[in-house]
């Protein structure tokens, strides 16, 4: 009990703290989190072992970074089509504590590619950010798949700047990084990674083989190339509009067939269709008012109602879980009874909030549940979720909010027309399209004069070694004119 009152209170002393502090070169969606979340302060706090002066740097560092890298701005239009088509950075399987298990397979790292790789550093964090149990906070386990590589997939840099997010810029997040299957060859290079890092960020890291990696993972969860058996697809975020912050399970609109779920819409609800074991209000729009487009909104509820006599399980999804803040995401509801989801709009979020949807899913449970309930809805059967649909709305003032912005778009002098922006963003094109074009044609001229060099070399071989050979004639030459006579032996003819 002395623990808990502790922890609140440096909970509090860091909060005050950082508040207090110009907060201009923080993001105001972080900021807000840092104001309303307790477990965002705790999770500072544990990192650094209640410390609060590190506490407090690391968090001023670390929110410092994330508005300058623009962490709460990637999306999927962030990325190249080449690293959408086959990501090597992706979750896919549990440790043996649930913990969300992060792979990257080295060996399709390569360090020259610098557009990749610049990609690579935007993914780490939205995976981060949209895992499995973010909002709860729940640590993960990091993976290098090192089996079959060499030399050109050790990228110093990048392999520093993964260890650095996961151990300074995101707190308490990393349960183990697992370095798996590391060929002997790169031993002396992982020597000086480890000394390039903190003694905290060394401690992290394990070396393991196909057999100890099971003392972290079981082998049903591993994928089949790092010797399990886990043969189900790696968990892509960026593939899926709504993301689950509970559920490993994700999906979308287009994912939804008629076959696999029931889906219970407005007009169901209306004409008294009893398809959903849960009556949910608001039944279309989850409206949010706000005083200005930059501050937070007032808490709105989901409210779910038990028309069913057994327990009903369900969860809340959003298509951008970045914008809102929710609780609780997942829950149960005894029959007769009902509950209340919390729903609140970040600052800064509320003029792309229309754009944003809101997924609530349930499915009845036949005997009486007291365990996990996150642990439930992994092994839940598709064909027995119902799921009720919620479009968002933003009212400012009276008004909806993109009203609001269409009518200064109108009235606006400064705006820039839809046909000189389409010529601009031609041009643009066209320049990165003539930068491209001349980078090819440079890496064609390196090709022609490596060869060219090549061929040189080659040559320059053949001559030496013909030299060599002329210098070994003459040799033997002079040596054999240099004998005397009487040491050449005389053949007596025969008779």
């Amino acid at each position: 009990m002395d623990e808990q009152v502790d922890q609140e209170s440096l909970i509090i002393q860091l909060r005050t703290a950082f508040l207090q502090q110009n907060l201009e070169p923080f993001d105001s969606r972080d900021v807000s989190k840092i104001r309303n979340d307790d477990r965002a302060v705790l999770a500072y706090l544990k990192n650094c072992r209640f410390n609060l002066e590190k506490s407090f740097n690391m968090m001023t560092e670390s929110l410092k970074w994330r508005k300058s890298f623009g962490v709460n701005d990637i999306s999927k239009t962030s990325f190249s089509q080449e690293l959408l088509a086959d990501p090597y950075l992706y979750f896919k399987g549990y440790g043996k504590g649930g913990e969300p298990l992060l792979i990257w397979d080295v060996k399709k790292h390569k360090k020259n590619n610098t557009a990749i790789n610049a990609d690579m550093k935007k993914l780490l964090p939205l995976l981060i950010e949209r895992r499995e149990g973010a909002q709860e906070y729940k640590k993960v386990i990091m993976l290098f798949n090192m089996s079959g590589c060499g030399l050109g997939n050790i990228d110093y840099d990048f392999i520093k700047y993964l260890i650095s997010l996961l151990t300074e810029y995101y707190p308490d997040i990393l349960d183990n990084l697992l370095v798996f299957e590391m060929p002997r060859l790169l031993s002396a290079a992982w020597t000086i990674i480890k000394n390039m890092l903190d003694e905290d960020s060394r401690d992290a890291i394990k070396f393991v083989n196909k057999q100890e990696v099971l003392e972290y993972v079981d082998k049903d969860q591993l994928p089949i190339s790092l010797g399990g058996t886990n043969e189900a697809a790696a968990t892509n975020v960026m593939e899926n509009d709504f993301q689950s912050l509970t559920d490993k399970k994700q999906v979308t609109f287009n994912q939804q067939t008629p076959q696999k779920r029931q889906n219970t819409s407005s007009s169901d609800s209306k004409s008294g269709n009893n398809m959903s074991p849960l009556q949910i209000t608001p039944q279309d729009t989850l409206t949010f008012s706000v005083v200005q487009s930059n501050s937070e909104s007032v808490p709105q509820s989901i409210k779910m109602l038990n028309t069913r006599d057994v327990q009903v399980a369900y969860k809340v999804k959003t298509t951008a879980p970045e914008h809102y803040r929710v609780k609780p995401t997942v829950g149960l509801v005894e029959p007769g009874q009902g509950v209340e989801v919390s729903v609140q709009l970040t600052p800064g979020s509320a003029v792309t909030a229309s754009r944003d949807r809101f997924l609530v899913q349930c499915t009845p449970i036949t005997s009486p549940f007291k365990g996990d309930i996150t642990e439930y809805w992994r092994s839940v059967e598709q064909g027995k979720v119902t799921e009720h649909r919620l479009r968002c709305k933003v009212v400012m003032n009276g008004s909806a909010i993109e009203e609001k912005v269409d009518h200064l778009m109108s009235n606006s002098h400064h705006v820039t027309s839809p046909t000189n922006m389409s010529d601009r963003l031609s041009a643009i094109e066209n320049r990165l399209k003539a930068i491209e074009q001349k980078g090819e044609a440079t890496n064609r001229q390196t090709k022609r004069t490596l060869i060219i060099l090549q061929i040189f070399l080659l040559v320059s071989l053949v001559y030496v070694s013909y030299l060599l050979y002329q210098e070994y004639n003459l040799l033997q030459e002079s040596t054999t004119s240099a004998l005397p006579a009487s040491s050449i032996p005389k053949l007596k003819p025969e008779l």
